[in-house]
């Protein structure tokens, strides 16, 4: 676990969809870009507002050239309360932390922790691989799919959105990567939840990594329970969480195992492992 300085590349808008803006930030960073490994993440401070740092995802790593990308979601700004009383603007609003970091440009400093947490399991002897990516999801599942690929797997990664406006563009994808996609309204892709796409492709699949929201999640772990799928089925979870590294215990999720906590444990569970009755993402 490191403290590091990291000084920003590029800040790209990828996408702006319904409510919120899809933002990539590239930054220079090479004791972590050398060190993470998919699924991990970092505890980033988002100015000297914010009490609490914000954990990201690695988006993609490249220790080649110390750079790392982290892909994260802006909510559009809620209209501000005032305090009657002091007659001042209150700061602590949802959402304050990403918008800080998606204003930031070339050039500017982001202090991190980490890498944190326990990433995916890639097993040596897996050939085909599938992903499952519910909207933001897709944010450690692109180092995953890089990981694969250098590994030599075969890659197909499913992706589901309301509608094409919030699909995760393909041209950043890996270009050896089996890609399809899921929309709710038919606007591209597949009509219907991601999740209506992966009895095509479990079958064939030696491991399933997903990221996504509980919803999907639970749909997962029913449809693998009905068709008796393997068990190897590894899904990321976005919790509120306090340090970042186990010390505050407020991430503590229940699982067949007991107590676990996300940030120190995972965030990276078996799907078969989590009481999801128990959970609240």
């Amino acid at each position: 676990m490191l403290l590091v300085k990291g000084t920003v590349i590029s800040n790209k808008r990828l996408l702006k969809y319904a409510s919120a803006e899809y933002h990539l930030l590239r930054i220079l960073a090479p004791e972590i870009a050398t060190s993470c490994r998919p699924g991990q993440f970092l505890m980033v401070n988002c100015g000297s507002d914010m009490l609490l740092r914000r954990p990201i995802s690695v988006h993609s790593a490249k220790p080649d050239s110390g750079e790392i990308d982290l892909l994260f979601a802006v909510a559009q700004s809620p209209k501000p309360k005032v305090n009657i009383s002091l007659h001042a603007e209150e700061k602590a609003v949802p959402g304050a932390g990403t918008r800080w970091l998606a204003r930031r440009i070339k050039g500017d400093y982001v202090e991190m922790l980490g890498p944190l947490g326990n990433g995916f399991r890639i097993s040596d002897n897996s050939n085909h691989i599938l992903l499952i990516a519910g909207g933001i999801g897709i944010a450690p599942l692109q180092f995953l799919a890089e990981e694969c690929i250098k590994r030599g797997k075969r890659v197909t990664l499913l992706i589901g959105e309301r509608d094409a406006l919030g699909i995760y563009p393909a041209s950043r994808l890996p270009g050896k990567i089996e890609y399809l996609v899921a929309t709710e309204d038919g606007s591209n892709g597949y009509k219907g939840k991601v999740t209506g796409l992966i009895p095509r492709y479990i079958s064939s699949s030696d491991q399933v990594f997903a990221c996504g929201p509980q919803a999907m999640y639970q749909a997962i772990a029913r449809l693998a329970k009905t068709c008796k799928w393997h068990d190897d089925i590894q899904v990321s979870l976005e919790v509120r969480m306090g340090c970042g590294f186990g010390v505050c215990y407020g991430c503590s999720i229940k699982t067949v195992q007991g107590m676990k906590r996300v940030c120190r444990d995972g965030p990276v569970f078996n799907i078969n492992d989590i009481i999801w009755q128990e959970v609240k993402l």
